[in-house]
Parts: C-alpha cells; sequence; structure tokens
C-alpha cells in the first residue's frame, strides 16, 4: 500500500505533541460511522487512514466536523473533507494542531459530494486520529 505523509505546518516538527494527546482508532462499520471523539473543544494532530472499502475503484470519505454531540451524516455541513482513494494509505500531521471550538466529530462514506451519505464495507477502513 502506498503512503503519503503531508507536513501542514512549514519546518520539521518545530514543536512536539502536548504529553496529552490521546488516540482513537476505529475499524469501520457497515455505516456512515458518524462518529464523536471529543465533546468539548479540542484540536486535532495526526490522522491515518487505511482504506481497502469495497475492493478496486473505491475511494471513501472522511469528514470532520465541529460539533459536539456526533454528526447527522446528509444533514450536518463538515469543517474538514478529506479523500482518500481505493486500496490507500493517508497519513497527516498537523505540528501546530486543528483547532475544533464545540468538539471534534468524523464520518466515513462512500461518496464524494459534500452531504454524501453512502455507508463503508465494515471493516473496510481503518483510521486512527491523535488528539487532545
Amino acid at each position: 500500500m502506498p503512503s503519503t505523509t503531508y507536513n501542514i505546518t512549514p519546518g520539521r516538527f518545530s514543536r512536539e505533541l502536548p504529553v496529552t494527546t490521546q488516540a482513537h482508532f476505529k475499524s469501520s462499520t457497515a455505516s456512515t460511522n458518524s462518529t464523536l471523539i471529543r465533546g468539548s473543544a479540542g484540536s486535532v494532530f495526526n490522522i491515518i487512514v487505511h482504506n481497502t472499502h469495497g475492493g478496486a475503484g473505491s475511494s471513501i470519505t472522511l469528514r470532520f466536523y465541529d460539533k459536539a454531540t456526533a454528526p447527522v451524516v446528509g444533514t450536518d455541513v463538515p469543517m474538514i473533507i478529506i479523500h482518500i482513494g481505493s486500496n490507500v494509505s493517508k497519513e497527516l500531521n498537523f505540528t501546530s494542531g486543528i483547532t475544533f471550538k464545540n468538539g471534534i466529530a468524523y464520518s466515513l462514506t462512500a461518496g464524494d459530494t459534500l452531504m454524501d451519505a453512502t455507508p463503508v464495507d465494515a471493516d473496510g477502513v481503518q483510521i486512527y486520529i491523535g488528539y487532545i
């Protein structure tokens, strides 16, 4: 599987991750995987996604929401949208973190339109998120 690393802040990790950084890991269920990670303000520092959903030609979309509750997929408007190609692993690192004022929530769908609500396969996507 090819892996891509994105360093969002210029420079090479000018700041170490906070000691209090927590890890969230999930293997997808046959749904849109509406998930609340943190119900209050926080920051995401890194994301690793591995997509084997549906085999060849099946990309997925990871959407982040600034919410204190799990998102209503297809109704709530996402804050960040990340597309992951078929049979691809993607790693994203944010040395200063992405700030969420209300809470950190996400969904995983098989479509790429803004308000898509197409479920992914069970165990078709594995996701790791480092956050505080």
